[in-house]
């Protein structure tokens, strides 16, 4: 949820770097993911990632194809949303005009988890996407604050009934894809398989993250194959968080390959602070980010030269200093350890091969 009441620096004006201490990693695999391997540490400094020794429960991934409906209708009205039988998500592709609108239906359960993301194509100048989620009754899930702008929402829905889901770009938006994901009833979580392009790596995400086109500037050593945005609003309701994403690319480029571990700098330092081993693989871990304005940038990356190519994940958290705002004003600190804990269980379940 991005709160258009703050100013939003953008990164590449970041002005000095912050630093981090070694720590030890301990993500605790939720029982709905899949089998995870315990890991082994070779090098030092030591940074270990362990799976929880709860047996884990495979999720039922056979419900979790994609099914993506084809482009609705442009005509006025109201556009509903059919799931597959069994299904738990469905993926919209539509375009919309820019400073036009167009709104959807979907139904679903009292107590049921639903989310809304938009991801947009590469190939189209970014646009801002204003979301806004209501009930068939009247009540308003997003934006959850009056005289603000939500760009995704995820919560549990207040009653069975019918929900509508208006998008409002600022700009023309292309064949985005629009994802509609409601849990099965007594599911907090469901999650989703990514194979990369090449089928050589893969791993699993909970809809507390969703597909999205990063819009920031480049942070990365290798470009994005998939970019997933922390979505889960009530970790951003009155609380200083901004944005937080999770990033996965790979390159085969010898050049970069061959400098793949090495540290790099977008606007700050970064410190390579030890090695971790992840279902066989050593990737190096380093940290870096900085400050400018009232906003704070952290990024770690885990990064690995494998069978010839570049592997790099990235988390990147931008929220605003605590001291900005008044005591009274009722935002308070984000819960960083389980949104780390949340990158770290996608990044347990990593397998490269």
């Amino acid at each position: 949820m991005r709160y258009r009441l703050l100013t939003l620096l953008l990164i590449t004006t970041i002005l000095s770097a912050c630093s981090y201490d070694v720590h030890v990693i301990t993500p605790e695999t939720p029982t709905d993911s899949v089998d995870s391997v315990a890991q082994t540490v070779t090098t030092t400094p030591v940074i270990k990632i362990e799976p929880s020794t709860e047996t884990p429960i495979p999720p039922p991934t056979s419900t979790f194809t994609p099914e993506v409906s084809p482009p609705l209708p442009r005509s006025g009205g109201t556009s509903p949303i059919h799931f597959a039988p069994d299904g738990t998500y469905v993926d919209v592709i539509d375009s919309i005009a820019g400073g036009s609108s167009k709104t959807y239906s979907v139904d679903a359960s009292k107590g049921q988890v639903m989310s809304i993301s938009v991801k947009q194509r590469l190939e189209e100048d970014w646009a801002y996407v204003p979301i806004q989620v209501t009930g068939q009754d009247g009540t308003v899930l997003c934006p959850v604050k009056i005289n603000t702008e939500c760009t995704f929402w995820r919560g549990i829905l207040p009653s069975t009934q019918e929900y509508l889901v208006k998008l409002s770009p600022i700009n023309d938006i292309t064949d985005f894809t629009m994802r509609v994901a409601i849990n099965p009833p007594g599911m907090a979580t469901q999650n989703f398989l990514f194979e990369d392009k090449y089928r050589q790596a893969s791993f699993t995400y909970k809809d507390e993250f969703a597909p999205v086109r990063f819009p920031g500037p480049e942070i990365s050593k290798t470009q994005p194959e998939l970019s997933l945005e922390f979505i889960d609003t009530a970790s951003y309701v009155n609380t200083n968080l901004i944005e937080a994403y999770f990033l996965f690319g790979s390159s085969r480029d010898a050049s970069v390959v061959q400098s793949c571990t090495e540290p790099i700098s977008f606007g700050g330092t970064e410190n390579i602070v030890g090695d971790v081993m992840i279902h066989g693989v050593k990737f190096t871990k380093s940290e870096g980010g900085g400050v400018g304005a009232g906003n704070i940038y952290q990024q770690t990356y885990y990064r690995t030269a494998y069978q010839g190519a570049c592997y790099e994940v990235t988390f990147f958290v931008h929220y605003a200093n605590i001291g900005n705002y008044a005591p009274d004003s009722g935002i308070r600190e984000f819960d960083q350890a389980a949104l780390t804990q949340g990158f770290e269980s996608i990044l347990s379940s990593l397998i490269i091969q």
